[in-house]
């Protein structure tokens, strides 16, 4: 099973989440200890998660090649995208300490978006916060992931067709 995460810097921001169990399940998580309940109480293999996983100053390698197919990318010099990597790399190691098994991925919704053509306004009857159709664009990177339909940027991945 997939989860796909769209992570904010701070606990008190919302993270959306989408995940399929017989049927769409999505929401709103705020606090570190809620997304890992979930992520305990789950099967989930993998985790497609919209924030940096790694560390570069000022670019990583994803940010460059994301860049050089005209993504457009937040870079890790800013101070929140900083508080997110080290959210990020928090929650990574409390879900490595859950479940060894489960693999945690990168990945970037907005380059999700216009690999598929998907826009937000499509769904913005079924997600009432961008947040969770962000969480959605993760869950889709993860299922291209597992159907071996994928490219890396770096440690990204993002949908091929």
């Amino acid at each position: 099973m997939i989860l796909g995460l769209d992570l904010s810097a701070k606990e008190n921001n919302k993270t959306g989440y989408f995940y399929f169990n017989k049927k769409p399940i999505f929401g709103i998580l705020y606090k570190n200890e809620e997304i890992l309940n979930l992520i305990e109480n789950e099967k989930f293999k993998y985790i497609f998660i919209d924030a940096p996983l790694s560390y570069g100053y000022p670019y990583r390698i994803e940010e460059k090649l994301l860049y050089k197919y005209g993504f457009k990318p937040l870079p890790l010099s800013l101070k929140s995208m900083k508080l997110l990597y080290e959210r990020a790399n928090l929650l990574k190691s409390k879900i490595m300490e859950i479940n060894k098994n489960i693999e945690v991925y990168e990945t970037f919704p907005r380059a999700v978006e216009k690999i598929l053509k998907l826009k937000y306004q499509y769904f913005s009857n079924v997600f009432k916060y961008k947040d969770i159709y962000d969480a959605y664009l993760s869950y889709l990177a993860g299922l291209f992931f597992n159907l071996n339909k994928y490219e890396k940027f770096g440690n990204l991945i993002l949908p091929k067709i």
